[in-house]
């Protein structure tokens, strides 16, 4: 019931950029606490089915060119997430520039209090550290890929993978925590 209402209210106020030939299919859900729609950005011919959030205290989503990004997917920005141009991105994946919540428990407990009480909060500290995932990377269903990662141009990120450190170009990784499985060739690039 709540995203048929939040999507009812989408419409009324532009709440990101989409380039020419994108498409944000109804299926999508892109929440933008700060009400800057320069602050989410969808490029030339991409395809959009899933939640893109930016926090009320900071955020920013650049997604790039003839990318797909798969239903059930939550991308959550607090920091920055830049997603280069022809990234493949399965369905339920979750990629996050921050913690989410404090790590304190008091502060934790408080945070959510503030949530529900009033909404996100226009000041807290989330951990944040940008995510950037170059160019022709495929990330695989399921998997997550955690604050200040960089996964490099023509990677593959194994379904259900956890990525928590930065993975190089043209290599698969796969596991929890993701682990180098091989080195892409330069025939298959």
């Amino acid at each position: 019931m709540l995203k048929r209402l939040w999507r009812a209210f989408v419409p009324a106020k532009p709440c990101c950029l989409v380039g020419e030939g994108g498409k944000v299919y109804s299926e999508a859900n892109i929440v933008n606490m700060q009400g800057d729609k320069n602050l989410i950005s969808i490029g030339r011919s991409s395809h959009v089915q899933a939640e893109l959030l930016t926090f009320a205290h900071g955020g920013c989503i650049e997604v790039g060119d003839e990318c797909f990004i798969g239903v059930d997917t939550r991308i959550w920005s607090a920091s920055s997430i830049h997603i280069g141009d022809r990234v493949l991105i399965s369905h339920q994946v979750n990629i996050f520039d921050n913690q989410t919540h404090p790590v304190l428990a008091s502060k934790r407990h408080a945070h959510f209090k503030t949530i529900f009480s009033s909404g996100h909060p226009g000041s807290i500290d989330l951990g944040e550290r940008p995510v950037i995932i170059e160019d022709d990377v495929w990330v695989g269903c399921g998997a997550i890929i955690l604050r200040g990662v960089h996964i490099g141009r023509g990677a593959i990120v194994g379904a259900g993978s956890v990525v928590t450190k930065n993975v190089a170009p043209w290599t698969v990784v796969a596991g929890n925590p993701a682990e180098l499985i091989r080195e892409i060739p330069e025939g298959e690039r």
